[in-house]
């Protein structure tokens, strides 16, 4: 391997726990980049709604934000977002 070379032979290897796409970068949570993407803005909508309506419901937060159910759960599982009050 030359120098400045990026590698990706170890991430080639790992899927995105969404898409299941091959994961081609480095990634924290799992997620390829557009993956990635869609959870970080998930993740950014999610809170400011639970800063204004802290308490909500999934359901409420699916509903109000238009938002997948398997999202809004794999932002909890991971410990990004918390509905408790």
């Amino acid at each position: 391997m030359v120098y400045g070379e990026q590698h990706t032979d170890f991430y080639a290897s790992k899927t995105c726990k969404r898409c299941k796409g091959l994961i081609r970068t480095s990634s924290i949570f799992g997620y390829c980049e557009k993956c990635e993407e869609i959870m970080q803005d998930a993740y950014i909508r999610i809170k400011d709604y639970l800063e204004e309506f802290p308490g909500a419901t999934t359901m409420e937060i699916q509903t109000q934000l238009d938002l997948s159910i398997k999202v809004i759960h794999h932002l909890i599982t991971e410990g990004r977002v918390s509905l408790q009050k």
